[in-house]
């Protein structure tokens, strides 16, 4: 693995995870030191995370982790619902038993992490099942629309998910519904179904930074916090 994608992918599951806050500063050059590398390979990671949406560089002010408001999170969602719905049926026309063999073993995984308490084995699961419905509708250009947003949805659910402990129970019951409805082939109940549980995020008690703070004021962690947390 290259030096820059060592750091995207590490700074990229810290803002995922939530172990970077929402509109924190990044510092170049102790990133770079905590990862024991050069300036370089952090500087692309930077410039590779802005383009899916997870930092905001500044000129002259810095890079910071995305910081999303209210109408962010509604555009996501809208943008997400149309993909994924459109998606689904490309999916199912192109081989609607693949399609649902493959989303039931995720509900599998996803109904065993949920009851051993394993988090992240949920979350990535849960990720997979989405992304089922959007790689293998045999369209190039669906997968490359989704990682648009992909990452800063899946960090905005990794928050939820740690913040109302219901939510989880509320989306696996989701995906069972969606999954049945797609094995019955009847699409129009499972695209009302996945719209309105990606929707969901927007009613929900998720907390999102205070806009119009000065960036001047936005967290800056220490050397020792980064090696800490990239250890």
């Amino acid at each position: 693995m290259s030096l820059s994608k060592e750091a995207f992918t590490r700074i990229h599951e810290a803002i995922v995870s939530g172990a970077l806050d929402f509109g924190e500063r990044l510092s170049e050059m102790q990133i770079a030191e905590a990862l024991g590398m050069s300036k370089a390979p952090v500087r692309t990671a930077f410039f590779e995370l802005r383009d899916i949406r997870l930092v905001t560089i500044v000129p002259q002010a810095g890079t910071y982790v995305f910081s999303p408001t209210r109408e962010d999170v509604r555009e996501m969602s809208i943008f997400r619902a149309m993909l994924e719905t459109a998606g689904m049926r490309l999916s199912m026309e192109n081989d609607a038993t693949t399609l649902t063999g493959a989303l039931k073993e995720t509900v599998g995984r996803m109904e065993n992490a949920l009851a051993g308490g394993e988090w992240k084995n949920y979350e990535t699961a849960d990720m997979d099942f989405h992304r089922l419905l959007i790689n293998h509708s045999n369209n190039s250009y669906l997968p490359q629309a989704y990682n648009l947003t992909a990452s800063t949805i899946e960090a905005l659910r990794v928050r939820l998910q740690g913040g109302e402990g219901e939510y989880r129970k509320q989306s696996f019951d989701e995906h069972q519904i969606i999954l049945r409805h797609l094995e019955a082939r009847n699409l129009d109940l499972a695209a009302r179904v996945l719209e309105d549980h990606i929707m969901v995020i927007n009613n929900s008690r998720l907390k999102l930074p205070a806009q119009g703070a000065a960036r001047s004021k936005a967290r800056t962690r220490t050397l020792e916090a980064y090696k800490e947390l990239f250890s």
